[in-house]
């Protein structure tokens, strides 16, 4: 757990200035809110008409916020509202109580405060619209030059067969498709580790070179394993891809609802077809080393509402079972 470590969220009503400010260290959380012995953080507003509680590992880039708000009236849960978070409307689901989200954070994010809006004009009857920011915690992802990886030269040349840059284009596509779906939130408990035996090899946008040139940073988080080692799914989902890709090698794609994916790469084998249902920690596959790999490891990677983040700030939640 980090020592000296703070957030700052404002409140305002409407587009004015905010009208007051809270700074929330690590002493003051605790008053507010909790600290789990798991380090994330959990940051609460008490309002008039409803209670809001964002948890998150860190609030920092590439990293996924859980929101849940809970009208203090139970009739409230039946009516509807928006919420905007950093310009984009999310996608919010109910439970028997609250409504909740995800809102992610991505790697490239600019500094500076981050912006989420409820709208609603049964909470709020004059204006109709609250607003929190919360500063981004500095985040400088490692950039690894001592170690010089080398790969099969057709992962990296552009010189390549007609047939062959037609096949990545169609994979292209193919992911672009699946990550398009749109469905109802799939689950009500956290997430789950894809291995038995957790040991990460590869951090989230690590950028390294391979062959002598410059990669692009990492898209995911790797894990060690050997060849067949059963991968399980991280969340309860449907299956919106599944099949050999170019560069991802055996590659399947989880669809969790409100916009929320998890995918899986470089399998031995994949044991799941398009279509089917999922439940946490069903098997999905074995971990290989297909498409662009230079040794047996899982790949695991996670979008929300279109955004890349690290999986492992997911799996990091434990507030998602609140509901329960």
């Amino acid at each position: 757990m980090r020592l000296f470590f703070s957030v700052l969220i404002f409140f305002a009503i409407s587009q004015s200035t905010p009208a007051d400010s809270r700074e929330v260290k690590k002493k003051s959380i605790s008053s507010k809110s909790q600290i789990p012995s798991n380090g994330n953080y959990f940051v609460k507003k008490e309002e008039k008409n409803f209670s809001l509680v964002l948890e998150a590992r860190r609030f920092g880039r590439g990293e996924v916020i859980f929101f849940r708000l809970t009208p203090k009236d139970k009739k409230w849960i039946h009516e509807s509202f928006k919420a905007n978070w950093m310009g984009k409307e999310i996608l919010l689901s109910k439970d028997d109580k609250s409504f909740v989200s995800f809102l992610p954070i991505a790697p490239t994010a600019p500094a500076g405060a981050m912006t989420l809006e409820i709208i609603s004009k049964i909470f709020f009857v004059r204006r109709g619209l609250k607003q929190y920011q919360i500063i981004l915690e500095p985040t400088k992802f490692q950039v690894i030059k001592s170690q010089q990886i080398q790969v099969d030269s057709k992962f990296v040349t552009q010189e390549l067969p007609k047939e062959t840059l037609d096949f990545i284009q169609e994979c292209r596509e193919a992911k672009e498709q699946a990550f398009a779906k749109l469905s109802q939130l799939q689950f009500d408990s956290n997430f789950a580790n894809p291995l038995d035996r957790i040991f990460i090899t590869s951090k989230f946008y690590v950028r390294r070179d391979y062959n002598k040139k410059q990669g692009r940073p990492h898209g995911g988080v790797d894990f060690r394993g050997k060849v067949g080692t059963p991968i399980k799914a991280i969340q309860s989902g449907v299956v919106v891809l599944a099949r050999k890709m170019y560069y991802e090698g055996n590659f399947t794609i989880l669809d969790h609802g409100n916009k929320i994916f998890s995918f899986y790469m470089h399998q031995d084998e994949i044991k799941v077809k398009v279509g089917e249902k999922i439940k946490k920690g069903d098997i999905i596959g074995t971990v290989g080393s297909t498409g662009m790999s230079t040794g047996p490891h899982l790949h695991l990677g996670a979008k929300v509402n279109d955004v890349l983040i690290d999986p492992l700030s997911l799996i990091a939640l434990t507030g998602i079972s609140e509901g329960n």
